[in-house]
């Protein structure tokens, strides 16, 4: 039976260790959704990450996302989602697409919210908690 040399075991060990660490410490962008659309949501999708059921005026818990869309220091993100059996789409309010840019490092807490668009179309749009977005 053969024994792995100390001089071999040691650094293997070191480096375990640190990329252990580093895999700890790395942070995604995490986001807590608040529903308030005033309805139910069934197949609520942010991005391209399925949330699946919110009740009204519930929230999820904090979710994981590689990078997350912003445009102006507005959340940008694409929200759908089916409220009374009909599908919800986007509400995509920016023509200019200057100011967008994406984060991937922090912590946001954001209210789903929804408007009538101009065809009648029930539209989702994201907005900083509790705070209004400039159109409001």
């Amino acid at each position: 039976m053969t024994t792995i040399n100390k001089k071999v075991l040691i650094p293997i060990i070191l480096v375990s260790i640190f990329c252990f660490v580093v895999y700890l410490n790395h942070k995604n962008f995490q986001a807590k959704f608040f529903n308030k659309t005033g309805e139910n949501i069934d197949s609520l999708m942010i991005g391209n990450t399925l949330i699946g059921k919110l009740r009204k005026e519930g929230h999820t818990e904090y979710i994981n996302f590689k990078e997350f869309a912003f445009d102006s220091g507005f959340p940008y993100e694409n929200v759908s989602g089916k409220i009374k059996g009909k599908t919800a789409g986007p509400y995509f309010w920016s023509d200019c697409g200057t100011q967008r840019y994406s984060l991937s490092d922090d912590t946001y807490q954001f209210d789903i919210k929804s408007e009538i668009d101009l065809n009648g179309e029930t539209v989702l749009y994201l907005a900083p908690h509790n705070r209004k977005m400039f159109w409001e």
